[in-house]
This record gives structure tokens, C-alpha cells and sequence, in this order.
């Protein structure tokens, strides 16, 4: 695909939770889309996140919380939503304005700004409000001092009217251009809304660009195949090559398509085939067959177990990406309730409307009679359903739990809880390199402690290892590792092991007991991601000390280092009262201890005194050398404390 040719839609959706089905049907063909009346409060804006999962979202509520209780329906509001895949370095604008939304998008050679913006109702009394938004916008652009800018939105502007002759001169004077009315001409019969009271139509949505841009966009038109809005999608289509280079930004992404995510049978089945004709050919390296099962100093060796560790990722890699690809289907958004209660009409709906397409759109008669109230009917229907909305979730959540479905019951109850959406910046940082570089200088801890040196416990050269793997080991270890966990840098989860075949257990032994004889782990097995969690998901997110760092490690060095701890258990003995870290116990073990001890005393009237103590970054600060000094004083075998 061209990313250069690109699809820009507005869009004035009369609510966006009840026109989430018809916005993700836009998205599948648009790369920006921008949306104008999203009805949202602003502890709703999380919602926009959850339309398609190819884009991400930005918004603004028009509605004020903070002065008391709402009444009636939330209004206004504007947001843009922008495909990720091909914008991934875009920054979010902060307007102060609640009838303005605006991103700056920064492509490997070139930027520009995209504003999505809803103007007041055409009224004389309002013409005030409307060229104050105007000059919001202008001097959002100045401040960015970006050349190409493309304005999407609901103008409110008929040509020939009193707000389009005020837009028509102060774009002039701008020189921006009103692109889609320079396209398709003021004297067609275009129109983007169409009243539900009197069937009179307007054009009141528009683009507007800046002098720079306007080489960029080379068509313009109305999707009128759209029956959930009064409003009609106004689609922009640019080549976005048409923009002046400004700077050059490097973005590096993954490729998702090996993250395990979910998979049906047929994409399960390409996957454990594709994985059964690699491995099968992964074999012991012939310049290991001498230290097979023998201590090993040969630095040499190194550079061949990494390649080994990289044969069996690559596999994995490459089986995971076909067996994507092979069962892959576009998964369709629909209408909470849509089977049960609109399709029906949806289907007559469509047929009435080709009818009346065919026979050259009449204005009168029974084909325009039928399309009328076929469609009456659909958005009828359809708004019960979005109005019922969270009913009929309800209904779908009871019916899971009395069947006793309780993996469908949390696995919709979690799709209901909206995660919270990216902060527009960090500390007062924004762009994403700066983020973090942020993070990475926050996370790091100095230990207060001298510096410790792993503790090399000696082992002689060519000695029979005490420690040896067994496939059964390794495949009981990958059997009961649980799934859903994050992958590493690699993409590789849980998912990928226990559904890779018969071959994985035996090449892994392979690898782990290498590593073991060698005192060795390839670099990129080692490797792992660190990544920031909010802490209080109700606080402010904008604040880099509401953050934690979790390190997220490849999933062959999880394996190992299951296997590993299995063997440190055999030798140390935890303490009675240690809950943390040990199978069968759990913090609630620990308070359920503790309400116990308290319970015992208080009735034999017994004071009770409770220190808590809690060590900030405890594990940045672990003193090496006394664990070194343990697993000698266990008489560890040299190869477990080597490999450490």
C-alpha cells in the first residue's frame, strides 16, 4: 500500500457512542478521520480509543464538569482519530478551545497539522463565537509554524450564506482554500446534511487548506451511503508526497503480526506446521559435540549458541507471521444488539436504497417513499439499540454468568472498562524520544552500595555437569507458565511455545543445557524491554512519579529462569513467614495471617503494635554479594551460580 495516498474524512457523527459501528466502518477505508458533536463528557474521551484498534484518538468535550451536576445530554465536542500504522509520530495539540481539536503529524520527511473544528449554528447572534474560533485556529498554526494544514469539520456554512461569505474572507485573507467547494463547485448539487424535519439540504461541512497543502489533495467527494447521522462523510483524498519535505524523524515499530493476540483453529494449525518444518531441522551444532555435557570455557562457543538461540526465535517468528496471515478476516465492529434487533432492517434498508439509486434517485414516488421509511425505520431501531446500549450489555454479562461462562463473563466485562488514553505529555515533555529519555532517567536508580561482582565459583574444565535438563522438564515448565502475559522485545509470548509442536522441548533442552555447561546466555536472549505502568490510574497521568517500570523479558529466558528457580528451591528454604514469592501463597494469605494474629491477641486483651515498612525501589537496591555469599553458603553446584 501507498502510504503517501491517503484519505482524510470529516465527519459530524450526532454522537459518537451511537455511531461507533458507522466510524468504524469509515475507518477501514480513511487514515484521519475527524469528528465533530461526539456528546461526550470528559471522563468519556477513553471511549474513542476503543472505536478500531488500528487508530488512535484525541479529543475534546465541550461539556463542564467541575460546575456541578449536567443536566440533559452532553453537546458538542470534536476529536480526531488517525491510523496508526502510517502516522506513528503525531502529537497532540492542546487548543483551549472546546470547538477545536488539533494534531501535529510528522511523517520521515515532512509534518503538518490536522484540525477538526465545529462552528456555532449559522445565526447572526453567533457570528461573533464563529470568527473567534477562526482566529483560534490561526493562531494555533502560527504558533507551530507548520506550512500544510488541513481544517476538517462542520462549518455551519451553505454557500451563499452569511458564515461562508465570512469564511470565504477570512480564508482569503489566510490564504487558505476551501478545497472541497473548490473541487466539486459551488454550483453543484452537493450537500452534506440533510434535515430529518423538512428534507431541505445544506452544505455545511468543508476543508479548508493552506497554500502549501493544497497541491497535496487531488479529490474531493460526499460518501452519501451513510444512514446514521442527519450528516454525510466528506472525504479528502491527498497525496501527501504534494508537501514540502521539512525534517527527516526515524521511527523504528515491530511487527505485530507476531504477537500471539487471538487465533482461530486454522491459524493455530498453519502456525504448529510451519513451526514443525523448521525446527525439525534445528540440530546440535557440531562444534559443541565435544563439551556436550561438560563444563566449557571456550569463548568461541558463544557466538555459535547464539546463533542456535536465533535459529529457534526466527522460527518461531517466521511460523507466527504465516499462520497470521493465513486465517486472517476482518473482525467487524458491530452495534451492541445489532443481530438480535437492526440487521433485518439494516439489509431492507440497503435494498430500498439501491432500488431508488437504480432508478435514478427520484424525489417523489413509491421508490423514494420505501428508501424513506425503510431508513426511518433502521435509525429507529438502531437508536434503541444505542440508547439500551448498556442494558443489553447487562442482559449479555447474566446470561454468561448462569450458564457459568465465566471466561466470557470477564472477558466482557473487562472489553466494557476503557483503558485510560496516552497523556499528551510527560512532565512537560511531548515528543516521544523525549518521553523517553525521560523514563530512562527517572528509572535509574544509583545504589547507595559498592558496586558488586558476581562471584565466580570455580569449575573444572570438561567436569560432568550435575545439572541437566530433561525435555520432559522443559515442556511440564512450558505446559503450566500462564497465557496472556506481555512478549518480549521479540514478540514471542506463552502462546507461542505451547502451541509450536513437538520439536520446541527438544531444541530448547538443547539450548538451556549449553547455556548451562557454558556459563552463558546470548545477548538478545537476555535482552529486555522496560516499560512504564501507571500507578494510580485515577491521578495524574501527565506526571512521570504516577509511573513504575516493569522489565518485560523474552520468553525462552522465562522458561530458563523457571527452571533455574526450580533448582535454587531444592537447596534454600524460605522462611515460614515469607508470603511473597512462593506457589499456594499470596498477599491475601498474608493479611489473613495477620487478621489472625490480631484476632488471637485482642481476645485475650492484649495490646497489639503494628510497624509497617515498605523500601522504596527495594530490588534496585539488593546487595549482590550477600546473595552470592547464600548460594555458596548452600553449596550451589558451580554451574547454577555460574549462569547468574
Amino acid at each position: 500500500m501507498d502510504k503517501s495516498l491517503c484519505k482524510f474524512i470529516s465527519f459530524n457523527c450526532k454522537s459518537v457512542k451511537r455511531s461507533a459501528q458507522g466510524i468504524y466502518e469509515l475507518s477501514r477505508a480513511a487514515d484521519i478521520i475527524a469528528l465533530q458533536e461526539t456528546w461526550l463528557l470528559p471522563d468519556e474521551l477513553t471511549f474513542l480509543d476503543t472505536i478500531s484498534e488500528d487508530f488512535s484518538a484525541t479529543g475534546v468535550s465541550a461539556v463542564d464538569t467541575s460546575a456541578g451536576i449536567v443536566r440533559g445530554r452532553p453537546f458538542g465536542g470534536v476529536a480526531l482519530l488517525w491510523r496508526r500504522s502510517i502516522f506513528q509520530n503525531v502529537t497532540v495539540i492542546q487548543c483551549d478551545n472546546p470547538r477545536i481539536c488539533a494534531i501535529k503529524v510528522s511523517l520521515q520527511d515532512k509534518s503538518f497539522l490536522v484540525l477538526s473544528v465545529y462552528m456555532p449554528t449559522d445565526a447572526v447572534a453567533n457570528l461573533m463565537d464563529f470568527t473567534d474560533v477562526l482566529g483560534s485556529v490561526s493562531a494555533i498554526i502560527d504558533a507551530y509554524s507548520e506550512n500544510s494544514v488541513y481544517i476538517l469539520g462542520d462549518f455551519n456554512a451553505h454557500p451563499s450564506e452569511l458564515f461562508f461569505h465570512e469564511l470565504s474572507k477570512f480564508g482569503s485573507e489566510q490564504k487558505w482554500t476551501c478545497i472541497d467547494t473548490e473541487i466539486l463547485g459551488l454550483q453543484s448539487d452537493t450537500y452534506t446534511f440533510i434535515s430529518e424535519v423538512h428534507g431541505s439540504k445544506r452544505w455545511l461541512d468543508h476543508c479548508l487548506v493552506t497554500e502549501a497543502a493544497v497541491e497535496s489533495v487531488y479529490n474531493a467527494f460526499v460518501s452519501y451511503d451513510v444512514l446514521w447521522s442527519d450528516h454525510f462523510p466528506l472525504v479528502i483524498e491527498c497525496n501527501l508526497n504534494g508537501i514540502v519535505p521539512k525534517r527527516n524523524i526515524t521511527n523504528n515499530s515491530l511487527n505485530t503480526t507476531t504477537y500471539w493476540g487471538e487465533r482461530n483453529q486454522q491459524q493455530i494449525f498453519t502456525y504448529q506446521r510451519e513451526c514443525h518444518e523448521r525446527l525439525k531441522l534445528i540440530d546440535f551444532p557440531r562444534e559443541l559435540r565435544d563439551c556436550c555435557d561438560r563444563a566449557c570455557n571456550d569463548v568461541v562457543h558463544r557466538s555459535v549458541i547464539s546463533k542456535l538461540y536465533s535459529d529457534i526465535v526466527n522460527a518461531l517468528t517466521e511460523s507466527s507471521v504465516i499462520g497470521h496471515e493465513s486465517g486472517r478476516r476482518v473482525v467487524k465492529k458491530t452495534v451492541i444488539g445489532w443481530n438480535k434487533y437492526v440487521a433485518s432492517a439494516h439489509e431492507e434498508a440497503r435494498h430500498k436504497f439501491s432500488i431508488w439509486l437504480w432508478y435514478g434517485k427520484p424525489m417523489v414516488g413509491r421508490f423514494y417513499l420505501d428508501m424513506c421509511e425503510t431508513r426511518r425505520i433502521f435509525k429507529s431501531r438502531l437508536k434503541w439499540c444505542q440508547d439500551h446500549e448498556h442494558q443489553i450489555k447487562m442482559d449479555i454479562l447474566a446470561s454468561y454468568h448462569s450458564k457459568n461462562n465465566f471466561r466470557g463473563f470477564w472477558k466482557n466485562t473487562n472489553k466494557m472498562n476503557n483503558r485510560p488514553a496516552l497523556p499528551v505529555s510527560v512532565s512537560g515533555v511531548c515528543e516521544p524520544d523525549n518521553i523517553s529519555n525521560l523514563f530512562v532517567d527517572h528509572f535509574s536508580v544509583q545504589s547507595p552500595l559498592s558496586l558488586s561482582q558476581p562471584a565466580v565459583f570455580s569449575a573444572e574444565i570438561n567436569e560432568k555437569m550435575g545439572i541437566v535438563f530433561k525435555c520432559a522438564d522443559v515442556a511440564h515448565t512450558i505446559k503450566n507458565m500462564t497465557r496472556g502475559k506481555s512478549p518480549g522485545h521479540d514478540g514471542l509470548s506463552i502462546e507461542h511455545l505451547q502451541y509450536a509442536g513437538s520439536h520446541l522441548p527438544r531444541v530448547l533442552t538443547m539450548l538451556y543445557n549449553i547455556c548451562i555447561s557454558h556459563s552463558f546466555m546470548p545477548r538478545e536472549m537476555m535482552r529486555t524491554v522496560v516499560v512504564p505502568i501507571v500507578k494510580n490510574k485515577t491521578g495524574d497521568l501527565s506526571d512521570k512519579n504516577n509511573y513504575r517500570p516493569i522489565s518485560l523479558a523474552t520468553i525462552v529466558a522465562k522458561v530458563f529462569d523457571s527452571l533455574l528457580n526450580t533448582q535454587v528451591n531444592k537447596l534454600v528454604k524460605p522462611h515460614d513467614n515469607q508470603f511473597g514469592f512462593r506457589p499456594g501463597l499470596s498477599t491475601e494469605s498474608a493479611v489473613l495471617s495477620l487478621k489472625h494474629t490480631v484476632k488471637y491477641y485482642a481476645r485475650r486483651k492484649t495490646p497489639v503494635y503494628a510497624c509497617f515498612l515498605d523500601l522504596s525501589r527495594a530490588f534496585d537496591l539488593v546487595s549482590y554479594d550477600i546473595l552470592w555469599g547464600k548460594l555458596e553458603a548452600v553449596k550451589a553446584p558451580p554451574e547454577l551460580t555460574n549462569i547468574f
